[in-house]
């Protein structure tokens, strides 16, 4: 099954929040960074005078545009006051890589980590992942082409037990990534590790 990047939860709410919270006093946008590794929302205006990032990550909640957050609320945009944090959490609940909570006087930074991206660890020359499947799928392809040297589409299929089309997507999300490289074409094309 593939899965997204990010979770649609998490998201939603993180633009909600930088909608509502924001402090329109400031004439600069919301800025929205996309990475490979993560995504990143920061919303003008910190947090509202009184408030810490405890007390948020608590579910303390303290609206600086009532009208607005109320105008959310009645369009069912807003369920309930303080639980956004919580929901977002709760998104990656079942993943390694936890969002990061960032505030600072005038900004306030959270950052998603992409539950699929695939990070090399220079230190130790492992890969590093974010998703457990993805995890297990590259451990897989790893071990079979260290003892074998290359992996074809078909000797995928049976190795990681799915279909043509998803073993071809794999293999070439691991080629994008820069991990293996693909030699030949057509149907000869096989995937071999990337030298360093």
């Amino acid at each position: 099954m593939d899965t997204r990047d990010y979770p649609e939860d998490a998201i939603r709410e993180i633009l909600l929040n930088s909608i509502v919270h924001r402090d329109y006093t400031f004439s600069a946008g919301i800025l929205i960074s996309i990475f490979d590794d993560r995504i990143e929302f920061v919303s003008l205006g910190g947090l509202v005078a009184g408030l810490t990032i405890n007390d948020i990550m608590v579910g303390a909640s303290q609206a600086r545009n009532e009208k607005l957050a109320n105008i959310f609320y009645r369009l069912r945009l807003i369920e309930a006051y303080g639980t956004g944090i919580t929901k977002i959490l709760m998104s990656y609940e079942s993943h390694s890589s936890k969002p990061e909570f960032i505030a600072t006087d005038g900004a306030f930074c959270v950052k998603l980590p992409n539950i699929n991206a695939v990070i090399s660890d220079k230190t130790s020359g492992t890969i590093l992942t974010n998703d457990k499947d993805s995890y297990i799928n590259l451990s897989k392809i790893s071990n079979f082409l260290s003892h074998n040297g290359s992996i074809t589409r078909k000797e995928a299929e049976v190795l990681l037990g799915v279909k043509q089309t998803m073993a071809g997507n794999i293999l070439k999300k691991y080629e994008k990534m820069g991990i293996i490289i693909a030699v030949g074409i057509g149907k000869n094309i096989k995937y071999i590790m990337k030298a360093d």
